[in-house]
């Protein structure tokens, strides 16, 4: 994996500011370019590789969700080193019975909550 860009150096100190990448991962339907560091999280970059001037999507951004599972998922590249592959996160099934709620199967942490 190559590594991403340098804050610079500072008082004689290199700060390596980032991390690897970059990387493609596709959530919804949308892909999104992005470098990852295990310090910093991941900051989005454009196609030549700069960061965008905005860096992170906004908190409602399917990308997040795709970004953890991801990780949780170990972080597993297509044979390109490059395109994300991940899965949805299992749901979480529950029940009612009177008053209570009752969960019949656990699901992942970002899993949807359904009711059978």
């Amino acid at each position: 994996m190559e590594f991403g860009h340098e804050a610079g150096s500072v008082a004689g100190w290199r700060i390596d500011a980032w991390g690897a990448g970059p990387f493609e991962i596709t959530a919804r339907g949308k892909a999104f370019r992005f470098e990852d560091s295990d310090r910093f999280g991941p900051h989005l970059v454009k196609a030549d590789g700069e960061l965008r001037e905005n860096p992170w999507p906004g908190g409602r951004s399917p990308f997040w969700m795709a970004h953890r599972c991801w990780v949780r998922q170990g972080r597993r590249l297509a044979d390109d080193g490059k395109t994300c592959i991940w899965e949805m996160p299992r749901p979480t099934l529950w029940t009612r019975r009177g008053r209570d709620k009752i969960v019949v199967e656990n699901g992942d942490e970002d899993g949807e909550w359904i009711e059978i």
